[in-house]
């Protein structure tokens, strides 16, 4: 953020001849881009928590499903001591996600990609003149162990921000926009639109340009220096780093000092909210950066990605108690979820229940077959039935669940969709929470007991039986929406907003 703060002071005096009125496309409104995101403060710390550990078979529920009553008691555990851890005149296309890939060679592409090739020499710019973001760098936070540096309160990083974004404003003046419409640019493309684009990464640190004289030099192609550049954009704009201009990286572009001021403003108050019930060792969930946090002594002891409600069943913003960890949970299928989610795979494959790992019983209580029913006569308000997803493989909680106290029915729980952790933003589940790496915030969550283990965790994992190992005290678990984050790079994120909250809170704080 240094190297932005002194880049930007350095780039205004020059860009103060770049955008005149004549340099500037056609200036429109723009939808706002995305929020921003927030990572966590420094706090004071709590006695550690231990935990003891009972084992039951137990029918738990998932995604808001009612817990299944049947339980037997099996051998308790001890816990052991152990130690922790421009608007274009083109045909308008919707916004894609991969990069396109030249399938010939002729003459006439040759001579483009000589052009190309040139266009990158000439807005090369240095490193000295202004900071470009490596194409490979990771903004993700890291899993971390004790021994990580005190974490910097977020809150003060954002005063930090807001600072370089007010000096920002005051100097930047009239910023250059363009029309958002259903269009795409990418690599190749040549459009007096893609100056603007440039010139709005440069504003922000993400492009440098090459100097004649007192000017800065903007050309009018898609040059892979410029792909690299939206690439780096958008991935701290929670947008899909597939380096082409759509609609949607063009809203985010379009986004204004003075509409990031307004942001970073919303989501410190957020903070002043939250921060002082933050104390020794918690959980944070984060919904609009899709990221969870485990903390303990103002460290973060780990993070890793999450998986939250989409927007027709968002996650709620509350702060609950997680009281228990169940390994080999099985999941009681709410109605609701059955009815949206389920019933087109049953009328179309009759076997999809048991070959998925599913039971069904009746209102006696009696197993029956799923061939056996006549599932087009069901709906939300007659489902004679209870369905419920053994432990398993395929099962949709995964090999652990973390339960917590809440009449929402909301928990954490592991999931064998791993591929959609490889999105950008991450609004699929059904409300509940899922995480990438269970077993590491299980083993976390357990410090204390024989379960800090990873191998023996995994090893009464694998034993196959459900059971739910009680925590002596519980860990609260805040959910929050901070669409404004700095990373541990000191890199500012800002989040796209899923459930379209910032402009209720906006006025909420009379921002």
């Amino acid at each position: 953020m240094k190297q932005l703060q002194k880049t930007c002071l350095f780039t205004f005096t020059l860009l103060g001849l770049v955008f005149g009125e004549q340099g500037l496309a056609e200036t429109v409104t723009a939808v706002p881009t995305p929020p921003p995101v927030i990572t966590i403060p420094k706090i004071p710390s709590m006695t550690p928590v231990v935990e003891t550990q009972i084992s039951t078979t137990q029918a738990l529920s998932t995604e808001k499903s009612v817990p299944d009553t049947t339980l037997a008691v099996v051998e308790s555990a001890l816990p052991e001591p152990t130690v922790a851890q421009t608007e274009p005149a083109k045909t308008a296309v919707t916004e894609s996600t991969s990069a396109v890939v030249p399938t010939s060679i002729s003459p006439e592409s040759a001579q483009k990609e000589q052009q190309l090739k040139d266009e990158d020499e000439d807005e090369a710019g240095s490193l000295e003149e202004q900071s470009v973001i490596s194409e490979d760098e990771d903004n993700d936070p890291k899993p971390t162990t004790v021994d990580m540096r005190v974490v910097l309160s977020q809150k003060e990083k954002l005063e930090n921000i807001l600072k370089e974004y007010e000096s920002l404003a005051d100097k930047s003046g009239r910023p250059p926009q363009w029309t958002c419409i259903n269009h795409s640019f990418r690599l190749k493309d040549q459009d007096p639109v893609l100056v603007t684009a440039k010139k709005q990464l440069h504003l922000l640190g993400f492009f440098a340009a090459s100097k004649k004289g007192a000017d800065l030099k903007f050309t009018s192609t898609f040059s892979k220096k410029l792909e690299a550049a939206v690439k780096q954009f958008q991935k701290r704009h929670f947008l899909e780093p597939d380096g082409i201009i759509g609609r949607k990286t063009c809203i985010a572009l379009n986004m204004t000092p003075e509409e990031r001021i307004k942001k970073i403003k919303l989501n410190l108050e957020r903070w002043r909210e939250l921060e002082s019930s933050l104390q020794g060792k918690y959980v944070l969930v984060n919904i609009p950066t899709y990221k969870l946090y485990a903390m303990e002594d103002r460290k973060i002891d780990l993070t890793q990605p999450v998986i939250v409600g989409m927007k027709s069943r968002e996650t709620p913003i509350f702060t609950s108690n997680m009281n228990s960890v169940v390994l080999n949970p099985a999941w009681g299928v709410p109605v609701s979820i059955f009815i949206k989610d389920k019933l087109r795979k049953v009328l179309q494959d009759p076997k999809y229940l048991s070959k998925s790992g599913f039971t069904v019983t009746d209102q006696d209580g009696e197993t029956v077959t799923d061939s056996s029913v006549d599932w087009s006569h069901v709906s939300l308000h007659h489902f004679p039935y209870t369905v419920r997803q053994l432990p398993g493989k395929n099962n949709a909680l995964g090999a652990i669940k973390f339960n917590l106290d809440n009449k929402e029915a909301i928990y954490l729980h592991g999931t064998p969709q791993k591929n959609l952790f490889h999105k950008v933003a991450r609004p699929f589940s059904s409300g509940c929470v899922r995480l990438e790496s269970p077993q590491k915030l299980a083993t976390w969550a357990l410090k204390g007991t024989q379960y800090d283990n990873p191998q023996k965790l995994q090893e009464k994992i694998n034993a196959g039986d459900t059971s739910a190992i009680l925590l002596k005290k519980p860990i609260p678990v805040y959910f929050t929406y901070i669409t404004v984050w700095v990373d541990g790079k000191e890199q500012v994120l800002f989040s796209d907003d899923p459930y379209n909250l910032d402009k209720k809170d906006y006025a909420r704080f009379n921002l």
